[in-house]
């Protein structure tokens, strides 16, 4: 596919040109439409810009088009003629019909078993997301109640609380012990 645009395009330019001013004799060819310059004049090359980009886009664009549409093709053509849709018959007593079974046509049957999720699978998890949310709900209102109960009863601790370190106080009370062991209860200032 990649080569036939660029074969193409060579043989476009053959094809078109005029054959009719050529003529063959003794085994030689002879061309009427050739003009012979003995002068060796001035030849300008004129500068156009490269087509190189546009005809790699063509390639490389129906390369890649017969690659997808090909196949895709062939296979919507053999599900159409040899397989077709689904005929509606009665579903017996005991047996619960899949959900994909539900749909007429093969590729979306297809599509429906093993791309798509069960929908009874999706209304189960959009019913756990619900459920979650109802649960954030809960815990905000009870975190709510637990803000205005501390601050009706004006309790001490709440989220802006830090404790203390009490590595210091451990020391000032130790420093304040062996003061007091050494000197006793009469110190005089």
């Amino acid at each position: 596919m990649v080569s036939w645009s660029g074969l193409g395009r060579s043989f476009g330019i053959n094809l078109f040109r005029n054959k009719s001013n050529t003529f063959k004799g003794q085994n030689v060819n002879f061309s009427t439409s050739k003009i012979f310059n003995g002068d060796h004049g001035h030849k300008v090359m004129a500068l156009q810009p490269s087509r190189w980009q546009w005809h790699k886009f063509k390639d490389m664009f129906h390369y890649y088009t017969m690659i997808g549409l090909i196949p895709v093709t062939a296979i919507i053509f053999y599900t159409n003629v040899f397989i077709g849709p689904a005929q509606l018959e009665p579903i017996p007593k005991d047996y619960t019909p899949k959900y994909w079974e539900y749909h007429r046509h093969p590729i979306t049957r297809f599509i429906a078993r093993y791309i798509h999720t069960d929908p009874q699978q999706e209304y189960e998890k959009f019913m756990h997301f619900i459920d979650e949310e109802h649960q954030k709900m809960k815990l905000r209102a009870l975190e709510k109640e637990i803000i205005k109960k501390m601050s009706e009863r004006q309790d001490y601790q709440a989220y802006y609380y830090r404790p203390m370190v009490n590595k210091y106080l451990r020391i000032n009370k130790q420093v304040g012990d062996e003061i007091y062991n050494r000197l006793g209860d009469d110190v005089k200032d």
